[in-house]
């Protein structure tokens, strides 16, 4: 049976939104294409009308949730004050709120480690989507050049993401706030102080 192609384009994206989060909240490896498909109420023989492969899936959804992720932050910098947006980025990401929300938050915090172990081609397109949202952040960022602002991202982002990846791993509410606070106080002072930023 053909599905019109407006039908095929929503579905699409239906399985894009449903795998994005539900790799962020418990890893692609748990939760498996069929998973997801089924939370959609769809076959699994489905997906390959749709997707090449899992690495297909995989690569799209990670991009789809940078996507997301760099619209809450762009939005977080520009409902700050004049010159206070990276601040507020860094306020945002290291926030309980980001904390307990892995899918909906940041894709690098909730898969750094599983995205670092995907193939070869699957990692090159996850570099390109990476450096992608570094860019579209980036006139928030401290530095004069575009390599001076990418400098400044490929340091900033890993480093919140790792704080955040260690507090999730903390049973203890009281130590991940103090563990998120530090983190502020010190992304902040190292990266938010330059006039503008």
């Amino acid at each position: 049976m053909r599905y019109p192609a407006e039908q095929k384009s929503e579905t699409h994206e239906k399985i894009l939104l449903a795998a994005a989060r539900s790799f962020r909240e418990h890893g692609s490896d748990i939760n498996g294409i069929g998973k997801v498909m089924k939370e959609l109420g769809l076959t699994k023989g489905g997906f390959y009308r749709h997707f090449e492969s899992k690495g297909d899936l995989y690569a799209e959804a990670v991009a789809r949730a940078f996507q997301q992720m760099g619209d809450w932050m762009v939005g977080v910098a520009k409902a700050a004050p004049k010159g206070q947006g990276l601040r507020a980025m860094i306020e945002a990401y290291l926030s309980e709120e980001h904390l307990h929300r892995p899918g909906s938050g940041c894709p690098l915090a909730a898969l750094g480690p599983e995205m670092s172990r995907q193939t070869l081609k699957v990692r090159k397109r996850l570099a390109q989507t990476l450096l992608a949202f570094g860019d579209r952040l980036s006139p928030y960022l401290p530095g004069r050049t575009p390599d001076e602002k990418r400098g400044c991202f490929t340091v900033l982002l890993p480093g919140m993401a790792g704080v955040l990846l260690a507090a999730r791993a903390i049973p203890d509410p009281q130590l991940q706030e103090r563990m998120l606070a530090a983190a502020r106080s010190f992304y902040t002072k190292a990266f938010a102080t330059e006039a503008g930023a």
